[in-house]
C-alpha cells in the first residue's frame, strides 16, 4: 500500500502535548469510530473501511449518529466517546445517505434505505434496535431529510443530483406519513454564481455540473436553516452551503457567507453533506463527510466541528486547524477550541539528497 507523505509524518510524529491526562479531554477529526467495511467495490477485490453523510441527532440528552452502510449506527453521551449499536433491526447493506429525527423525545424516526423506496422506521428504544415501519413508502428519495417541527407537523426533503433541486413535501404523521400530493421546489445549484458550488478538485472543472445533495433543515431562533452540499463527496472542496427561510418549504434565500463549512486542504479534507445538533452546553456542532481517499475515491472519514449563528443570524462553523486536537464538546470555555499543539516535527531540521528547485526539505516540516 502507498501512503502519502503527511500520513508518514503523523505516525513518526505524534502530536506533542498530548498525554493522557489530557487526551480524555479533547478529541481529533476523523472522529474516533470504528468504521465499517463497505461493500462497494469487493467483487474487484478492493477493501477499505468508510463512514459518510452522518446524520446526527439529539435524543433524550445522549446522541445518536446514524452513517452511510454502517449495519448500525453509533451512540454518545458527551459527543467524543461512541459505542457501536447492532440493532435488532436494521438496513441489510446499511442505511444509506440516512435521515434521523426527534419527536418531543418519544419516539426517534429514521429513514435512508438505499433503494430509495422506504418506510419511516421508528423505535422509543434506540439502544434495543427494535425499528418498527411505518405502513406506507415514499419512493423515489435519495439523501432524504425527516423534519419534525415544533408544531408537530412532518416534512421530507431529498436531493442528489447535478440536475434536480432540493425538493420538499409535508408528511401527515397521524396518517402514517402519507405525503402531500405537492412537491415543492426549494432552490438548486447556481455555479455562475457561487463559486464554491462548481465540480472538480480546487472547483477546477468547468464543464461538468456540480452535485447538489445532503439536505439538512436546522431550526434556530424561528429561522430555518438548510443546509446543503456541494459539488462531489471525492473533493478536497466538497462543502455545505446554507438557505434560510420563515417557513420550512421556504421560499429560501441564499446565505452570503457561504460556505459555512468548508476545508480544502489539510490532513484529511473536505467538510460536506453534514447534519447539526445541539450538544453539551447547549453548543451546536456540525458533522460532516471528509475524503481519504488512500485506496480508493469514495473512502471518507466523519468531522465534528463547532457550529454558530453571529447577531445577525449567519450560521457558520470553525474548520480552522480542523484536523488537529481540539477540545471536546463537554470542556466548559474551550468546547471546539483549538489546543494549539502541533506535530513534533513542525519547523525540525530537515536535510534531503536531492530536491526541485523550488521544493526545498524545509517546507516538509512548515
Amino acid at each position: 500500500m502507498k501512503f502519502p507523505i503527511w500520513l508518514l509524518l503523523f505516525i513518526v510524529f505524534p502530536f506533542t502535548g498530548f498525554t493522557q491526562s489530557t487526551q480524555s479531554n479533547t478529541y481529533c477529526n476523523p472522529i474516533n469510530i470504528d468504521y465499517t467495511y463497505m461493500i462497494y467495490n469487493a467483487n474487484k477485490g478492493i477493501s477499505y473501511r468508510s463512514g459518510a453523510d452522518p446524520a446526527i441527532v439529539r435524543f433524550r440528552n445522549e446522541y445518536y449518529l446514524f452513517v452511510t452502510r454502517s449495519l448500525g449506527y453509533w451512540h454518545s453521551a458527551d459527543l467524543k466517546n461512541w459505542d457501536f449499536i447492532t440493532p435488532q433491526k436494521w438496513y441489510f447493506q446499511g442505511s444509506n445517505a440516512p435521515a434521523a429525527s426527534n419527536y418531543k423525545d418519544s419516539v426517534l424516526y429514521v429513514s435512508g434505505d438505499p433503494s430509495g423506496s422506504m418506510s419511516v422506521l421508528y423505535t422509543d428504544d434506540p439502544k434495543k434496535g427494535n425499528w418498527k415501519a411505518v405502513p406506507s413508502i415514499l419512493n423515489d428519495l435519495q439523501d432524504p431529510d425527516l423534519f419534525m417541527d415544533d408544531d408537530g407537523e412532518a416534512y421530507m426533503f431529498w436531493g442528489s443530483s447535478n440536475k434536480f433541486p432540493i425538493r420538499g413535501i409535508t408528511l401527515n404523521k397521524n396518517e402514517n406519513f402519507k405525503p402531500s400530493d405537492k412537491v415543492d421546489t426549494l432552490f438548486n445549484l447556481d455555479e455562475a454564481k457561487h463559486g464554491w458550488e462548481r465540480f472538480g478538485e480546487n472547483n477546477s472543472d468547468t464543464v461538468l455540473g456540480g452535485y447538489i445533495e445532503g439536505p439538512w433543515l436546522t431550526k434556530h431562533n424561528n429561522i430555518y436553516y438548510m443546509q446543503y452540499a456541494a459539488p462531489g463527496t471525492e473533493f478536497n472542496v466538497y462543502a455545505d452551503g446554507v438557505y434560510t427561510s420563515n417557513s420550512p418549504l421556504g421560499p429560501y434565500h441564499y446565505a452570503p457567507n457561504n460556505p459555512i463549512s468548508f476545508k480544502p486542504g489539510g490532513f484529511i479534507n473536505g467538510a460536506g453533506h453534514g447534519s447539526t445538533v445541539l450538544g453539551p452546553q447547549n453548543e451546536y456542532w456540525h458533522f460532516t463527510t471528509m475524503a481519504v481517499n488512500v485506496n480508493i475515491g469514495w473512502e471518507r472519514r466523519i468531522g465534528m466541528f463547532p457550529t454558530y449563528f453571529d447577531k445577525d443570524g449567519l450560521m457558520y462553523c470553525n474548520t480552522y486547524f480542523g484536523d488537529y486536537p481540539h477540545y471536546a464538546p463537554a470542556i466548559s470555555g474551550k468546547a471546539g477550541e483549538f489546543t494549539g499543539w502541533m506535530l513534533l516535527s513542525y519547523k525540525k531540521p530537515v536535510k534531503a539528497s536531492s530536491f526541485l528547485k523550488d521544493y526545498t526539505p524545509e517546507k516538509i516540516t512548515d
